[in-house]
């Protein structure tokens, strides 16, 4: 619309349940999100609509896709795919894939016939062209391609220093200060070289529970090297005259760099 003005108008999951309230008026909608399952026994009963029946459209997050079956679910959509193919960790496209491929299996279970549909601006992108042309396998295939022409896992080995602190300044200083005592120890320990160290920068998700949050990324195509450098490395950290204002932790292999 050209405006400059951003707002955040709710969850996904609410704004699509209203929506769909509006559109079918005549039929049932059940969400299941963190928001309507917080109450013990709340999923069950909700879950135990969507069997009855008396709950045609059902909105949620992959809480939806695991282990459920809802035998007369015969369309499936999934909205906003874009989110796996851009995101900010590398394995973000990953997860899409995966969440494409056992949400997809919820439509057509018994002899119905089922449909998926996937929104999506890039259509054209080729993880997601492999994945719809040959499944899973093929997707993976493309995926590994990238990761290797990257160097990200499984073709290197990663370390993840995050810190949080009450400002922004105070979490990267500490981060500063690590990364200095890590470049000292490459300088004199050969071992340890060829570890690349990558920021520090503030995390994707930089305030949390109002508390500033960044991390300091190791690379190496070698998990020995790595491991030499945190051996060394770390028993040093509680020391930095930083650390006394920054919690901190060491993610070994992170799933997540979020």
């Amino acid at each position: 619309c050209g405006s400059a003005e951003l707002r955040l108008l709710g969850r996904g999951t609410e704004r699509l349940d209203d929506a769909l309230a509006a559109l079918f008026p005549d039929v049932g909608v059940v969400r299941v999100d963190r928001d309507t399952t917080r109450r013990k026994g709340s999923l069950e009963a909700l879950l135990a609509e969507a069997q009855s029946g008396r709950a045609q459209i059902l909105v949620g997050t992959q809480m939806l896709a695991k282990g459920h079956d809802f035998p007369n679910v015969t369309l499936v959509g999934i909205v906003e795919a874009d989110h796996g193919l851009f995101g900010a960790d590398f394995r973000a496209a990953e997860r899409m894939a995966q969440l494409i491929t056992q949400v997809s299996g919820r439509a057509g279970r018994a002899d119905r016939p089922g449909e998926v549909l996937i929104q999506t601006r890039h259509p054209e992108h080729p993880l997601l062209a492999a994945l719809l042309k040959g499944g899973y396998p093929a997707f993976a295939e493309q995926a590994l391609v990238e990761r290797r022409e990257a160097g990200l896992p499984p073709y290197a080995a990663l370390a993840l220093l995050r810190a949080e602190a009450v400002s922004a300044a105070q979490a990267l200083a500490f981060l500063m200060a690590a990364r200095a005592a890590a470049e000292s120890v490459q300088a004199t320990d050969s071992a340890c070289a060829g570890v690349e160290l990558m920021g520090p920068a503030p995390a994707p998700m930089e305030r949390r529970a109002g508390r500033f949050r960044a991390q300091l990324l190791l690379r190496a195509n070698s998990r020995a090297r790595l491991h030499a450098l945190l051996a060394r490395w770390t028993p040093g950290l509680p020391a930095l005259p930083e650390a006394r204002r920054a919690r901190w932790s060491l993610d070994v292999d992170p799933q997540e760099l979020v």
